[in-house]
């Protein structure tokens, strides 16, 4: 297990496009003067990923940039490698962790267009042509969508300091898959019921493929309220919720954990495009169950639990529309206090 993902250690996300280039470095420099771990970009329909890690790479000194995660249908494995290679020179070293998925059905087919077809082969075929190129002086591979042949990166490989690459996994066929070819798996919607069968997956697929499952590094998007006690807080965090339950990704989650009909009683109204109605039908248990929403021992107590099953926390805020900047330092200074317990010093302005 990479030291570099466990211990106390805690990432953070956001969705980029909901802050200005300006308001998004200035919250990464707070993680990171606070002790953030690693920021780690989404992509989705808001800033380029590679754009803003590049930027952040000049903005920030000591903390890691990842991504969590980047699709692997708008990008070939090739300049996926080469967008590794640009932001581990441009960051002296501190890009990763490099998360891969296959991105949201949604989002792939009404924003790029894109049916994402075969997701598991063609989660194989990016992961050892981007780790073979990041790697290896030459490199060969006859693929089912791309056959690199002899082929090197001008800049050369980055080697053993190549950034960990984890896969998106949900459901139990992809979650295998990242246990058989990737340094780990990206979950979201982490509970003690999805982590049972998560370990059970990863011995599994890790053994197939004569693997260590202890190598196989378990993370997780941390969705977080910014104030269980602000009901405006609390609808955007059903919010959240909501447009998560429309996926039919997340229902198996949602089975496993004994709410699946709650998940879809939200999933109904979402695709009718009742909005508000989907946020309202988000049950207290479907919050408190996918969600930190609670008091902040509760909170404290989540957050340790990841710490001890060796998880690594990404913190993910789910902000209201009209105190985005705001929500976003809240959140920020309010997870790190409960994973470590300590006060935050007050930034100089």
């Amino acid at each position: 297990m990479d030291s570099r993902w466990t211990g106390r250690k805690l990432g953070f996300t956001c969705h980029t496009g909901d802050l200005s280039w300006e308001e998004l470095i200035a919250w990464v420099q707070e993680g990171e003067r606070i002790g953030y771990s690693a920021f780690c970009t989404t992509e989705e329909s808001g800033k380029d990923a590679f754009a803003v890690l590049a930027v952040l790479a000049r903005e920030t000194k000591t903390i890691s940039l990842g991504t969590a995660i980047v699709n692997f249908y708008s990008r070939t494995p090739t300049l996926l490698a080469m967008s590794a290679r640009s932001i581990h020179d441009l960051s002296g070293g501190r890009f990763g962790p490099f998360g891969l998925g296959a991105g949201g059905i949604g989002f792939m087919q009404r924003g790029h267009g894109i049916v994402a077809e075969k997701p598991l082969a063609r989660a194989k075929e990016t992961v050892a042509i981007v780790r073979g190129l990041l790697t290896q002086k030459k490199f060969s591979y006859d693929g089912q969508w791309f056959k690199p042949n002899d082929f090197h990166l001008r800049e050369g490989p980055i080697g053993e300091a190549a950034p960990p690459i984890w896969l998106a996994g949900l459901g139990p066929k992809m979650v295998g898959t990242a246990a058989e070819v990737a340094d780990g798996v990206i979950a979201n919607w982490l509970t003690e019921e999805s982590l049972a069968e998560y370990r059970e997956l990863i011995k599994n697929g890790a053994e197939s493929a004569g693997r260590d499952p202890g190598d196989v590094q378990i993370a997780t998007l941390l969705m977080t309220c910014v104030d269980p006690s602000d009901d405006a807080a609390v609808f955007a965090a059903r919010r959240g919720i909501a447009f998560y339950c429309a996926s039919q990704h997340y229902l198996h989650i949602a089975d496993i954990c004994g709410l699946g009909a709650d998940a879809r009683k939200v999933k109904d109204a979402w695709e009718q495009r009742d909005f508000d109605r989907a946020t309202g039908l988000v049950s207290d248990q479907l919050l408190n169950k996918f969600c930190l929403a609670g008091t902040p021992e509760k909170n404290a107590a989540r957050i340790q639990w990841l710490f001890d099953n060796s998880a690594y926390p990404i913190v993910y805020p789910l902000p209201r529309r009209e105190r985005m900047v705001e929500d976003h330092r809240s959140v920020l200074e309010q997870a790190f206090r409960w994973a470590h317990a300590v006060e935050i010093a007050p930034a100089e302005r």
